[in-house]
């Protein structure tokens, strides 16, 4: 795997061209693709490692940029205490149901974040300790994947990588 994208605004450049193309291979993997769902995991397991390893995450922080936080009670106490709050004050100053979300950061930016890097690093929660979230279900998130691969180097390689190696034919 050569050349891979790692800088977030071209990713974000080249997903909104590719959206209707990335739609119809979505369209691809649900009809056509004749791969088993554990095939198809493993896949994009593989190209999701490949495309992690090219990447520091820290340098990059897209993800904080432009993703909503689900939070639970247990998570909001202990960035209430991270960030020297009570959990009333914090609550009030970050947290807002969001989408089917209760609590959640809405973080267009995180305010948690300086530059590309996270102030409440060892205290973040569980989303954000997981994202990418790759080797989730392809089939059964393909959608927050696609989402996803606008936002983060690692998502777009690994779709691209899908793309490429199931023989998908490409729109120009």
């Amino acid at each position: 795997m050569g050349g891979m994208e790692t800088d977030p605004r071209v990713v974000a450049r080249l997903a909104a061209k590719r959206e209707d193309e990335n739609w119809a291979f979505r369209t691809f993997l649900k009809a056509s693709c004749g791969l088993s769902r554990a095939r198809l995991n493993a896949l994009a397991r593989r190209f999701g490692d490949q495309a992690a390893a090219q990447i520091n995450c820290l340098a990059c922080g897209a993800c904080c940029r432009d993703i909503v936080v689900p939070l639970t009670d247990g998570e909001i106490t202990a960035m209430a205490a991270a960030v020297g709050l009570s959990e009333p004050v914090f609550t009030e100053r970050y947290v807002r149901p969001i989408d089917e979300h209760p609590k959640a950061i809405d973080a267009k930016p995180c305010p948690f974040q300086t530059g590309t890097r996270c102030t409440i690093y060892e205290h973040r929660p569980v989303p954000c300790r997981g994202y990418p979230y790759i080797g989730s279900d392809v089939y059964e998130h393909s959608i927050a994947i696609l989402e996803r691969a606008e936002i983060c180097p690692i998502a777009f390689e690994m779709l691209e990588q899908l793309k490429t190696h199931l023989g998908f034919r490409r729109w120009r």
